[in-house]
């Protein structure tokens, strides 16, 4: 394994429990290589981006987290997964390079993603959504045809958050973030269906709400995105659940993000 690109992301001497690589001979850059950017930094964990590949870390260090994570999925293997699938049904997401879990010598666990990095022309969905305003319903029916694709294919993503939306300079759209994500081997309920679609909703309307909008104008909008799924596989999500789901989601990001009441 010393040999392995991995490796050196990892302290010396990690014993590896599970490894993928796409090619074991890639040079993959270090955590702190020139032109690598900070993206996110956590007390379990850190992501840089640059020079083209993005690196993920989660890191697992008490002993209750260390027996916990024993039993569960492993984060970048659930990336790798959904990633497979969702090239299989032609949804544009980063390709994994790698995937890693080891042990350090101090018993810490960490897991590693390394992806290809996002092309530079490509656009986060928050910031399009945000720059549409009044026009932000126009957005349902681009990516509720595309939610409807993944569910149909068996994939729930776990956070469609326009956060973890891109478009392309072709206008397709593309998923990110993809470690909260279940295959679902006997398909998708229409539940979970209706759910994730209100997280996508109400993060649209959020990313461009305005201090006048009411009730009437939320309904109106997560209206066209039930609509759109509706009309890309036939299975209607519209319901009290989902109206009662999306404005959850909204009053709670606006009270958090924005500094705004709850919708009246």
């Amino acid at each position: 394994m010393e040999n392995s690109g991995v490796a050196r992301l990892f302290p010396a001497g990690t014993r590896f429990v599970r490894l993928f690589e796409e090619s074991r001979d890639a040079a993959l850059p270090g955590w702190d290589d020139a032109g690598m950017r900070l993206c996110k930094s956590r007390s379990r964990g850190r992501a840089v981006c640059g020079n083209g590949v993005f690196l993920k870390e989660y890191v697992y260090k008490s002993l209750w987290e260390r027996f916990r994570r024993r039993f569960m999925p492993l984060r970048p293997f659930i990336s790798l997964d959904a990633a497979r699938r969702l090239a299989a049904l032609g949804i544009p997401t980063p390709r994994v390079l790698a995937a890693a879990r080891g042990i350090a010598p101090d018993g810490a666990i960490r897991d590693l993603l390394v992806t290809a990095e996002l092309p530079a022309d490509a656009r986060f969905g928050d910031e399009i959504a945000s720059e549409l305003g009044e026009g932000r319903a126009a957005l349902a029916c681009e990516l509720a045809p595309v939610v409807c694709r993944m569910h149909e294919g068996g994939l729930i993503h776990g956070d469609l958050s326009m956060r973890n939306w891109y478009r392309l300079p072709d206008g397709a759209w593309g998923l990110i973030d993809l470690d909260g994500a279940n295959l679902s081997l006997g398909g998708v309920s229409v539940r979970a269906r209706a759910d994730e679609l209100a997280r996508l909703a109400s993060s649209c309307f959020v990313c461009a709400t305005r201090a006048e909008d009411g009730a009437a104008e939320f309904r109106k909008f997560i209206s066209a995105f039930s609509e759109a799924y509706e009309a890309a596989g036939g299975i209607p999500v519209a319901g009290r659940r989902f109206e009662a789901r999306s404005r959850a989601l909204a009053d709670r990001f606006r009270v958090k993000y924005l500094n705004m009441g709850a919708l009246e």
